[in-house]
């Protein structure tokens, strides 16, 4: 019998089978750490690699495989989720920093002919009228706000990236519930739903790497694939629906331009009131 040192449970085998702790004994020399390092590294390679394999080429298997008990091969859904979403916010905040860059010639530009025009504004304007000397006011602070924008608009652009990199993690639950609403006869449950809606995402969130990755390594070319991979997406996602929830060829497509209506829309509120939300705690 092996006494676990962790929980103090008596037991058989590798793993105390009320804490999980191993029974691997670490008062050992320095060799078999490494070993055992390295064997870890491999171990979540080899995982890695079956998952990212399963998720782009096999449609909606990785999650039929998941939900039915075969977790130990994969890596585990929101893990996934969170590193595609990591990776591609870090080459769009990349790509946005590359793109956005205001020479000072411009700036100067910019900066004289917004200040010219308050000037110019505030020439014309009766002194004595409040409510003309409150409409400069307000004139004046959207165009120092806009200048404060020009000045470093790559640092705001990221904060707004940032605010939208935790809204789409936020928004996850309702896109699950959506397959639920639209799949309720599927008798799965919820937590199903919100599994196959992190795979996904993660597949969309590759697929983009995949363009960012396109732009910067190429910017200067006179074709552009990406105007026809974009396709790939919506086709993904219904062969994805079939797979999982076994539907018809028709019940799935009008099942999937419902749900993507409905995200969607659902999508474009978030990020007008994102928009806002970061206008008011980074400009304001």
């Amino acid at each position: 019998m092996m006494h676990c040192q962790n929980c103090e449970t008596q037991y058989k085998g590798n793993y105390c089978p009320e804490c999980g702790q191993s029974a691997t004994e670490f008062n050992k020399p320095i060799k078999f750490l490494f070993v055992d390092i390295v064997g870890n590294i491999f171990a979540f390679d080899t995982r890695f690699w079956k998952t990212i394999v399963s998720l782009i080429f096999k449609p909606g298997t990785l999650t039929a495989n998941y939900v039915q008990g075969q977790r130990a091969r994969y890596m585990p859904p929101f893990r996934l989720y969170i590193f595609t979403s990591f990776f591609v916010f870090l080459l769009l905040s990349i790509y946005v920093n590359k793109e956005v860059e205001i020479d000072e010639d411009s700036w100067t530009e910019i900066s004289s002919t917004l200040k010219k025009k308050l000037k110019d504004e505030a020439a014309v304007l009766n002194s004595s009228e409040s409510q003309n000397l409150k409409n400069e006011d307000e004139k004046e602070k959207v165009i120092e706000t806009v200048l404060k924008v020009i000045d470093n608009p790559s640092a705001y652009l990221n904060r707004y990236i940032k605010y939208v990199s935790w809204s789409m993690f936020l928004l996850m639950p309702i896109y699950g519930f959506y397959l639920w609403l639209f799949f309720f006869r599927s008798k799965r449950y919820y937590y199903s739903h919100l599994i196959f809606a992190l795979n996904q995402h993660s597949f969309v969130f590759l697929f983009f790497v995949g363009l960012i990755f396109l732009q910067l390594l190429w910017p200067n070319r006179s074709i552009y694939p990406e105007l026809y991979l974009g396709y790939i997406v919506p086709v993904y996602l219904y062969l994805g629906i079939r797979k999982f929830y076994k539907k018809g060829w028709f019940a799935s497509l009008f099942r999937l331009v419902l749900i993507g209506v409905l995200y969607n829309l659902t999508l474009f509120i978030a990020l007008i009131a994102i928009l806002g939300i970061w206008a008011q705690n980074e400009i304001g």
